[in-house]
């Protein structure tokens, strides 16, 4: 492969620093682009090519020549290994900055609005309030020293790879939950089973063969019943095991709770999908604090917007507690109470809450509306809403699970009938069929939440034919990496149109 020098001149979405390649020694058409992983905007770095893709390359930076001129120091002692927080060593202002024009890069470019519109609308990214120790959930890889027979590893991805690297100084979590994480490998590395390796394939159609036992311990931070100081709950993943295993589970679980008492409650689950997802497909056992099976101890709570949420310790949710409250508010502004002359003429006021997960947020303006429908395709998600809708005395709202552009096709919906419409889908962005869904049901406006300003983007390009974008703001729920959340404002152009 050839290795080139390189400026870094920007950030792509995916955290890849972008560079010109010379073009005028045989390596490389003037102008064409780069992406070069482990590099930032500012430096100069000595590149190796990976791959040609037609308009654009691919490199990995191997010898950093010279520092961004705003560098700083890494918050974290694993930052040159570890894959989880590349953008430590630039300042926090300009990591916002650059999230900032990813977004607005994505809806003038994909979306085809004009930038100037933007740039009011987005003036800037809302901080992480914490910078480290932020996380309420880390998902914990299981690896092996080498490929082949090396030691268990318990940590998050390698650089570049799927290689495991130990994180005993990580940054994202308190000291407690790190010593929970080395006595679980220690424990797990005395079973003398081996970490699982995905399937993977190799260059020339070769596979990989995949196997081995330990996938993940995910830990989560919450709150337990009537306690106010928060607790951990530890879920460790695996592959489907013999009794010997699952045995060998179990006695990791009473290891950990004897030796932690913060730990509210250990949870064992199975994955038989030879992927590298941390989803467990199988609870195979579920232990207290005092170490007795207990279904109901994998429940726990986590507030925003000044309530409580119960969910179980594999639910989807925020994990930045201090940055989703940003974010809850946000939603309360962009998405106020519907006024009287503002109603559909049927007098209809009812939110439509799709992808709604375990309730949030759309129970936190639920109490704006005489009813909410809320689709989830996770069916523990949603019990979990109805028990959140029940407990926070909101009886009007119901809940329905499974795919939401069949739910949506299957309800016999009538244009007008919904006055607001949530959307939080997953990084994927929008089903087509729910956008053909929703341009039928005609809503007064859309609250669209995403983790992905591509996606967005892409949603957007759509969603302007029928309606008018009003407002735009961001939050930093991931500090030191490249991901941002968009909140966006959708009107209807003509009010009380039904649309074909």
């Amino acid at each position: 492969m050839d290795v080139l020098t390189l400026e870094i001149t920007g950030l792509a979405h995916d955290g890849r620093g972008i560079a010109r390649l010379p073009g005028d020694d045989g390596t490389g058409e003037r102008g064409m682009v780069a992406f070069v992983s482990h590099a930032l905007p500012g430096q100069v770095v000595r590149a190796e090519l990976t791959r040609r893709r037609g308009r654009f390359w691919e490199a990995s930076a191997k010898t950093l020549l010279r520092p961004a001129p705003d560098a700083v120091p890494p918050l974290c002692p694993h930052h040159d290994q570890c894959g989880g927080c590349p953008l430590q060593t630039m300042p926090y202002a300009a990591q916002l900055g650059w999230k900032r024009t990813l977004a607005l890069d994505s809806l003038e470019r994909i979306g085809g609005f004009g930038r100037p519109l933007l740039e009011d609308m987005l003036p800037a990214v809302l901080p992480s309030p914490a910078l480290a120790a932020s996380r309420n959930k880390m998902e914990f890889a299981f690896g092996q020293a080498d490929e082949d027979s090396g030691s268990l590893l318990l940590g998050l991805r390698r650089r570049n790879g799927r290689g495991v690297v130990p994180v005993p100084g990580c940054v994202l979590l308190p000291p407690d939950a790190l010593h929970m994480v080395d006595a679980a490998c220690a424990r797990a590395r005395a079973c003398g089973f081996a970490a699982h390796r995905p399937r993977a394939r190799r260059e020339g159609g070769a596979n990989r063969a995949g196997g081995g036992f330990w996938r993940f311990l995910v830990l989560r931070r919450g709150l337990a019943g009537n306690m106010r100081s928060p607790r951990w709950w530890a879920t460790c993943i695996t592959s489907p095991g013999s009794a010997e295993q699952r045995a060998a589970v179990r006695a990791l679980g009473h290891d950990l709770l004897a030796k932690f008492p913060r730990l509210a409650a250990f949870i064992h689950e199975e994955r038989a999908r030879d992927d590298a997802l941390a989803q467990g497909q199988k609870r195979v056992l579920t232990l207290n604090a005092h170490g007795h099976e207990d279904p109901q101890a994998a429940l726990l709570h986590l507030p925003l917007g000044g309530r409580l949420f119960g969910l179980d310790a594999a639910s989807f949710f925020q994990t930045n507690t201090a940055a989703a409250q940003i974010l809850a508010r946000l939603c309360g502004e962009l998405l106020p109470p519907p006024s009287w002359g503002d109603m559909p003429e049927d007098g209809a006021r009812g939110l439509l809450d799709v992808y709604c997960g375990a309730g949030a947020p759309g129970l936190l303006v639920a109490g704006d509306y005489a009813r909410l429908l809320g689709l989830e395709a996770d069916r523990s998600a949603v019990l979990l809403a109805r028990d959140n809708a029940r407990l926070q005395g909101h009886g009007h709202c119901r809940y329905q699970a499974g795919d939401a552009a069949r739910l949506l096709h299957a309800q016999g919906m009538r244009p007008g009938q919904w006055h607001s419409v949530l959307l939080d889908p997953p990084r994927a962005g929008l089903d087509p069929r729910v956008f053909d869904a929703l341009q039928k049901l005609a809503p007064r406006r859309i609250l669209y939440i995403s983790c992905n300003p591509a996606t967005l983007a892409r949603d957007a390009a759509l969603l302007r034919r029928d309606f008018c974008l009003r407002a735009l703001a961001a939050v930093d729920l991931f500090p030191h990496t490249p991901h941002v959340e968009c909140l966006s404002l959708w009107q209807a152009k003509k009010p009380g149109r039904l649309f074909p």
